[in-house]
C-alpha cells in the first residue's frame, strides 16, 4: 500500500456525513483536529469515528500500531516505523490485530486513497477516490503508552484483494466501506462471520482513479489539491 489518503471535508461535511450530531447540529471537533487534509500519512493524526456510549463520536487518532516486538531489540516501539494496515484474510489470527478487530472497530473518512505507477524512473501518483465522493476504510484501534501519555489511540486499516480498477496498479487495496456498511461495522457485537463479510473490495465502479500532480510525492503534499491531469482512466498514459 502506498501509504498516503486523503480526507477533503470540512468538519461540519464530516459531522453530517457520518451521524457526529448532538441535538441535530455537528459535534465540536476534535481538539487535534486538523482538515480539509490532502496528504494524510503514518504517524499523524488523522480523523476517525467510532461507536461511543452516546453514539457515534469522532476523534483523532495516531495512523498506525507501534510494534510491540521493537522492545526486545532495545527501541521503543513509537520509534520504529509503524504498523500501519493488516490483512483482512489473516487477521483474525494474529496477535496484533485480531482483539482490536473484535472489539474495538471503527471508521477512518476518506474521500481517496493514493497509489504511485512507475513510468521510466519517475513515479507518479494516482488518486483512487470513491464515486460516492466520500468513503470510510474498514479501520480498528487500540491504546498504547508513550512515555507520559497512556493509553494513546492509534488506529490502522484492513486491506483486501484489489478490485480492477486498482490491480493493474497495485495487488492490494484499503477495504472501503460505503455509507450502506458503515453502521454494521460498528456493531458492537459483530461475529468473526460478519466482519469478514463486510470486509470485500468494493465494486468496480464505487471508485475512479485520477492523476494528480507530483506535489504529492513529498510529505506535505502541499499543492496536490490543485493538480489533477486532464486524463480518464481509459485513456491513462502507459
Amino acid at each position: 500500500m502506498g501509504g498516503r489518503y486523503q480526507l477533503s471535508l470540512e468538519w461540519d461535511d464530516l459531522a453530517h456525513t457520518f451521524g457526529l450530531l448532538r441535538d441535530g447540529a455537528p459535534a465540536e471537533p476534535p481538539g487535534r483536529w486538523r482538515g480539509p487534509r490532502w496528504n494524510c500519512a503514518p504517524r499523524q493524526s488523522v480523523a476517525v469515528v467510532r461507536l461511543g456510549e452516546d453514539g457515534r463520536e469522532g476523534l483523532t487518532m495516531r495512523w498506525g500500531f507501534p510494534p510491540q516486538w521493537a522492545w526486545k531489540k532495545g527501541k521503543h516501539p513509537f520509534d520504529v516505523p509503524p504498523l500501519i494496515n493488516a490483512r483482512a484474510e489473516d487477521a483474525l489470527t494474529k496477535r496484533t490485530w485480531a482483539r482490536s478487530l473484535r472489539e474495538r472497530r471503527c471508521l477512518v473518512p476518506t474521500t481517496g486513497f493514493y497509489e504511485w505507477q512507475k513510468r521510466g524512473k519517475d513515479k507518479f501518483p494516482l488518486l483512487f477516490r470513491p464515486t460516492a465522493g466520500v468513503a470510510a476504510y474498514a479501520g480498528i484501534w487500540a491504546g498504547f503508552d508513550w512515555h507520559e501519555k497512556t493509553d494513546w489511540p492509534c488506529m490502522a486499516f484492513l486491506t483486501v484483494e484489489p478490485n480492477e480498477r486498482v490491480r493493474p496498479v497495485h495487488n492490494r487495496m484499503p477495504a472501503l466501506l460505503g455509507p450502506d456498511r458503515w453502521a454494521a461495522w460498528l456493531q458492537p457485537d459483530l461475529d468473526d462471520d460478519g466482519i469478514l463479510g463486510l470486509l470485500t473490495p468494493p465494486p468496480d465502479d464505487a471508485i475512479e482513479a485520477v492523476e494528480v500532480g507530483t506535489a504529492l510525492n513529498g510529505w506535505s503534499g502541499a499543492g496536490a489539491e490543485t493538480q489533477v491531469a486532464d486524463w480518464t482512466w481509459d485513456e491513462r498514459p502507459s
